[in-house]
């Protein structure tokens, strides 16, 4: 059948050209050849993370990243305000408490935002070192408002640390414009690298708390990995994952340069996705702030996600069930990273031929004709 497309909230389907990078022999890590692309990979990434601070490679997931975010930043007693709207938000908890953290928790409805309101009156009202929210909910396919989330923190003198996994380089974020204090996110989403980096971004004032942190960590020491940025030859403390790192350096390449017009194809791609999805005849999982990154879609009833992921499976397209109490009624698609109008066409006659043999009817073709009008000339 060839190779199957992968349509999950990651990993992401990877171009060509870092597939190639990703097969090459590995460079000595302490070689001129590697410093000269590290340096041009870290200066890459503090343009996409819009940050003039340095930003730190681990070789790690998404989920490496944030606890080191939590691990460095934060000493014993510290509170934090925990914000949740999904998985990633009680992962982002559940790290921090078992770091000792006293995690007070603010929880939504899956499938709604942050109320910024709401998280004004608890940091007024609390002596909170920080704030911990998710800014792209994968489980969900909701977006919070992190600028305006930011501005409340900035008011009450209280960091804001930010899961941007899903988000960073398809969604609008901007580190130092919105003042975030860490932000974190991974090689293998909407950068369009392989799975295995997590990179992580601290402010000035962060950077400081991070001083004074009291908290465990080795391999996961910031400040360390830090030191490595400030050489002349760039460098990380301990061996890196070469090669991911030259693959994920060429899929930042096609980033760098066209930053604004991927938030426009994101916003294209996403609003097409949901008309299709609408035209089907299903429900979108998330009610408010839509994703442009992924869609979460109510299966009707009687139709099981695994059977739908079972056909689709075969058709040569895999997607992703729901989470937690959902993972039976849900199916999610990604659609961030390197993801073409010939994928979202694949897809949707997949999941239009999966949910006719399943019983559901539907005017065949709607779907496609929706995508092809609304998706136009993008490749």
């Amino acid at each position: 059948m060839g190779e199957k497309i992968l349509l999950t909230p990651g990993p992401t389907m990877l171009p060509d050209r870092v597939k190639k990078a990703m097969e090459s022999q590995p460079l000595f890590h302490r070689s001129d050849e590697f410093y000269r692309i590290f340096s041009e990979f870290n200066e890459s990434l503090k343009r996409i993370f819009k940050t003039s601070q340095p930003v730190i490679t681990l070789t790690s997931s998404g989920t490496g990243g944030l606890e080191a975010l939590v691990s460095n930043i934060f000493s014993r007693g510290d509170k934090a305000l925990g914000v949740t709207i999904g998985e990633f938000g009680d992962r982002f908890i559940e790290i921090a408490e078992s770091y000792g953290v006293e995690v007070d928790e603010l929880r939504y409805e899956w499938g709604t935002a942050a109320r910024p309101d709401d998280i004004e009156r608890r940091v007024r009202s609390n002596s909170y070192k920080a704030v911990l929210i998710t800014h792209n909910e994968t489980s969900t396919g909701v977006v919070n408002d992190i600028k305006t989330i930011a501005e409340i923190c900035h008011r009450y003198n209280v960091l804001i640390l930010v899961d941007a996994v899903s988000s960073l380089g398809g969604l609008e974020l901007d580190m130092d414009g919105w003042g975030l204090d860490g932000v974190v996110t991974c090689s293998q989403k909407c950068l369009m690298g392989p799975p295995g980096l997590a990179f992580v971004a601290l402010s000035e004032r962060a950077w400081q708390e991070t001083k004074k942190s009291d908290l465990p960590h080795f391999y996961f020491d910031l400040n360390k990995a830090k030191k490595g940025t400030e050489k002349i030859n760039p460098d990380t403390p301990y061996t890196p994952a070469v090669n991911t790192i030259m693959a994920a350096y060429e899929g930042l390449n096609m980033l760098d340069k066209n930053l604004d017009a991927v938030y426009i194809r994101q916003r294209i791609i996403g609003n097409a996705v949901r008309k299709a999805v609408d035209h089907i005849g299903l429900r979108i999982f998330a009610r408010e702030n839509y994703s442009d990154c992924i869609t979460g879609i109510y299966l009707p009833d009687g139709i099981s996600s695994k059977e739908i992921i079972d056909y689709m499976y075969k058709e040569g397209v895999v997607i992703a069930s729901g989470q937690g109490r959902y993972r039976g009624n849900v199916i999610r698609l990604g659609h961030m990273g390197y993801c073409t109008k010939e994928m979202l066409i694949k897809c949707f006659n997949a999941l239009e031929a999966a949910l006719t043999g399943s019983g559901f009817e539907l005017k065949a073709g709607l779907s496609i004709e929706t995508l092809d009008k609304e998706l136009g000339e993008l490749s």
